[in-house]
């Protein structure tokens, strides 16, 4: 954790001040300002940022899914809202202005073979992928022009993911979901669901891939309906 003086007459150092000391007591990954280098260089992986970083209170380096329950569950106790620093992804702006935690996945990145299936952090690169499965004699296949595991939907051989909706409630969703609308969900909008931190995959990349779900017309209640029973307090922005 990182924290740096910064004169301010409104209190907004004050507030970025506290945010930092009480996420880095709850996160074993960094906590930096984002006007700090270090919270910088995380906010420029997200080439998308939809709050400006102005209202960012804190940059939050995400090690693990419980780091990022954590900072969720912290974020809707403080009524913040949290952005993830997604490349790929464009969240919609904050329709309240409230302060914003910024957190970044990229750290997320453990790799390992448990009962013949790869789990790896959305943070890992498909390089370390691939050396973990070679060293059992496996191969995996990956997306086209894939980076890191966050690329992961595509893959041929997903067997599902670890999902933590904006409650802070961590939800290992695949087929066999007992919760079919959220399961729903996923398939049609993986990121207007909640936080992805981790993949499953078969070892040998054979497995069918997770099936897309197309959402009809008038599908938007069901998002909204979704949203506010998995993230009541808005802590993600998702639709409602």
């Amino acid at each position: 954790m990182t924290i740096s003086p910064r004169p301010s007459h409104d209190g907004a150092s004050g507030r970025v001040a506290r945010a930092a000391l009480e996420l880095g007591d709850l996160v074993d990954g960094p906590v930096n300002p984002s006007w700090t280098a270090d919270g910088a260089v995380d906010l420029l992986r997200a080439t998308s940022l939809g709050r400006p970083p102005a209202r960012v209170v804190a940059v939050v380096g995400a090690t693990s899914t419980a780091d990022v329950v954590a900072t969720l569950t912290w974020a809707a106790q403080q009524d913040t809202e949290v952005v993830v620093l997604d490349p790929h992804t464009a969240q919609p702006p904050s329709r309240t202005g409230r302060p914003a935690v910024a957190l970044s996945l990229a750290r997320v990145d453990r790799v390992e073979l448990r009962d013949g299936l790869v789990h790896a952090g959305v943070g890992a690169s498909w390089a370390q992928v691939r050396r973990v499965v070679a060293a059992t004699g496996g191969t995996v296949r990956v997306p086209r022009r894939g980076d890191t595991v966050a690329d992961a939907p595509g893959a041929g051989g997903l067997r599902g993911v670890t999902l933590v909706t904006g409650d802070g409630v961590v939800h290992h969703l695949a087929g066999a979901h007992p919760d079919p609308e959220l399961w729903w969900a996923f398939r049609c909008r993986p990121e207007a669901v909640g936080v992805v931190t981790e993949i499953v995959l078969d070892a040998d990349g054979a497995g069918p891939a997770l099936l897309a779900a197309e959402p009809g017309a008038g599908d938007e209640a069901r998002f909204a309906a979704l949203a506010r029973r998995h993230d009541p307090a808005d802590v993600l922005g998702l639709p409602g």
